[in-house]
């Protein structure tokens, strides 16, 4: 099975490879992927969260070595074996022969998120967005907003 890996540890893996100190670096959530390479640390939890735009409960998945968590906040848990079941047809949490490995990547989460608070500031954050939207709507204005320019000013001739 592959180790698997996130998108905030290119950063760090490549100040690894430049040899920069850590005096030099700023925080970063990632970490370094060059133990991986080197196969030590396959063990690693790779965490992955999501409370933005239209998500009214912070959600959460935790992936380590076979196993794979996801929490959304006041509703529900699932729990997958990836090596037995790689496409999450069954969800195993609640089971008892189960519950040692989810109440441990529970804890994982809690050590890492404070679901509590990130809820709070996300409802606390919907009036906010309800007036953004309002106002985005009613001036036809996208997120995803594209300046239209003229091409014959652009470029050098």
């Amino acid at each position: 099975m592959a180790t698997p890996v996130s998108l905030i540890d290119l950063l760090p893996t490549v100040l690894d490879l430049l040899g920069v100190p850590d005096a030099r670096r700023a925080d970063l959530d990632g970490r370094s992927l060059l133990p991986v390479i080197a196969g030590e640390g396959a063990d690693e939890p790779v965490f992955s969260e999501y409370h933005l735009e239209k998500v009214w409960a912070p959600c959460f998945m935790i992936r380590r070595g076979r196993w794979k968590y996801v929490y959304v906040h006041g509703h529900d848990r699932q729990l997958f074996d990836l090596q037995e079941d790689p496409n999450e047809w069954t969800d195993l949490s609640g089971r008892p022969e189960h519950a040692a490995i989810e109440a441990e990547l529970h804890a994982l989460l809690l050590d890492r998120f404070d679901p509590e608070a990130l809820a709070a500031r996300g409802a606390a954050s919907i009036p906010r967005r309800v007036i953004v939207a309002e106002a985005m709507r009613r001036n036809d204005t996208h997120w995803d907003y594209t300046p239209v320019f003229d091409g014959t000013h652009r470029y050098v001739r």
